[in-house]
């Protein structure tokens, strides 16, 4: 696979969510899972995690081996995570699941604590190209999962399988009104971008032009702008939708739900996401955190991990472990030439931030 690598780090949080705030305040209450581990007045250790992505059982077999609690708490969205954090909510959470593109802007704002070998020996495990993603990811985490951003789709209501992001921007008569996609302003003008014939870190304004003019095209078609739940109501399953851009992992979900949803990476490129572990500068629980952490980079946990999340584990030795099936889905691991044409969004700088903001608010809220 190539090196991945991230632009400079030019932006701080997402700055669009703050005009939902009315809305983010109750969005940004963390919904928690029982405890898992111990018995009561056990020290409990604290993550704020994507649900469905670390195993709960795994969970509790950290809390049986060190006599301690887990507890879980779950985000919807980077930008709710993010808002939460730098809310003051730093002081609730030990560990948290911080994307790529974050994990520099935490770093900066000193709210994470350096990760080596020293603390967390199974660093060693993993493949060097998800550890290096930027100085920060190589000195502040423990790499966790990563996949791709394309398309799921429904084999058995669409007539000719996807291969183009065209699917989705210029779609054929019969699937407008069936498409579905993200709410995130900055990976759904990436796409756009790569839809285009950019990169998805363009920083050329002819180039958010087009993409634009794109997303503006595909609007009447488009059913909602979220991305696809892994519940039994999500559009997908329910054929409210018959495509969407999705996430990989989450497509496996739906694909074990109903065989008939595939995934695909565009041949244009997809986008690359990459979650990481981070351990709060402000955490009370820091060698607790750090064992965690440890545990976790075990190549037998961590490909239960894979397993449970149905993503592509950056733990090498993990992966060997894997059934040969997992090993060899292209849906989960996609080709060399796939990686090759996608990319990871890096943090852009300011001016494009705000024009993508722009972009994203004229398509969902339009005169």
């Amino acid at each position: 696979m190539a090196p991945l690598t991230q632009t400079a780090e030019t932006s701080g949080i997402r700055r669009w969510a703050i005009a939902s705030w009315p809305l983010l305040a109750l969005a940004c209450i963390a919904i928690a899972v029982p405890s898992i581990g111990h018995a009561a007045g056990a020290p409990e250790l604290r993550i704020y995690n994507w649900e469905f992505f670390l195993d709960p059982e795994v969970a509790a077999e950290f809390g049986r081996r060190h006599g301690v609690t887990v507890r879980q708490s779950y985000f919807e969205s980077d930008w709710e995570r993010d808002l939460r954090l730098s809310d003051g909510g730093r002081a609730e959470f030990d560990i948290v699941m911080v994307d790529a593109a974050q994990v520099t802007v935490y770093r900066s704002r000193g709210w994470i604590e350096p990760i080596g070998e020293g603390r967390v020996p199974a660093l060693a495990h993993f493949d060097p190209v998800w550890r290096n993603v930027s100085d920060a990811t190589a000195t502040h985490t423990l790499p966790f999962a990563w996949g791709t951003l394309g398309i799921a789709y429904r084999a058995d209501l669409i007539k000719e399988a996807p291969e183009s992001w065209a699917a989705l921007f210029k779609p054929v008569t019969s699937l407008c009104g069936k498409i579905l996609v993200g709410d995130d302003p900055r990976e759904l003008i990436a796409v756009a971008l790569k839809a285009t014939g950019y990169s998805a870190n363009a920083v050329d304004p002819a180039a958010y032009r087009q993409a634009e003019q794109l997303l503006q095209e595909q609007r009447r078609c488009v059913t909602g702008y979220r991305y696809t739940g892994v519940a039994a109501d999500t559009d997908l399953l329910t054929g409210k939708a018959w495509a969407a851009m999705a996430y990989s992992s989450d497509a496996a979900w739906l694909r074990a739900r109903n065989p008939n949803i595939r995934f695909i990476v565009p041949r244009e490129g997809g986008l690359i996401w990459a979650d990481y572990l981070v351990v709060l500068s402000s955490s009370s629980h820091k060698s607790l955190a750090f064992a965690f952490l440890a545990f976790l980079g075990e190549p037998a946990i961590a490909a239960r991990m894979a397993l449970y999340n149905k993503a592509a584990t950056p733990n090498a030795r993990a992966r060997a472990l894997l059934p040969a099936g997992v090993r060899q889905d292209a849906s989960i691991y996609p080709s060399s030439d796939a990686q090759r044409a996608s990319e990871l969004v890096g943090n852009s700088p300011p001016a494009v931030v705000s024009a993508r903001n722009q972009i994203f608010a004229r398509i969902i809220r339009p005169d």
